[in-house]
């Protein structure tokens, strides 16, 4: 099972997009992306709900649109 950050990270490269335009879609900082990444911050669950709608990820697991 792939944790949140790993998956954020993977989705993110895999569509081709940067932390900072990532950061500016969800509304945050491209450090605070980095943090979130690495596992050295965790997002509220409004900024999680963001980042899940930005990369067209299912919050609770599940197929994603792409797959």
């Amino acid at each position: 099972m792939t944790d949140y950050k790993t998956l954020i990270r993977e989705t993110r490269v895999k569509k081709g997009i940067s932390q900072g335009t990532l950061a500016k879609l969800v509304e945050v900082s491209q450090p605070f992306i980095a943090e979130i990444e690495s596992g050295r911050k965790k997002p509220s669950l409004d900024v999680l709900i963001r980042i899940c709608e930005a990369l067209e990820i299912p919050m609770f697991g599940g197929k994603s649109k792409d797959e």
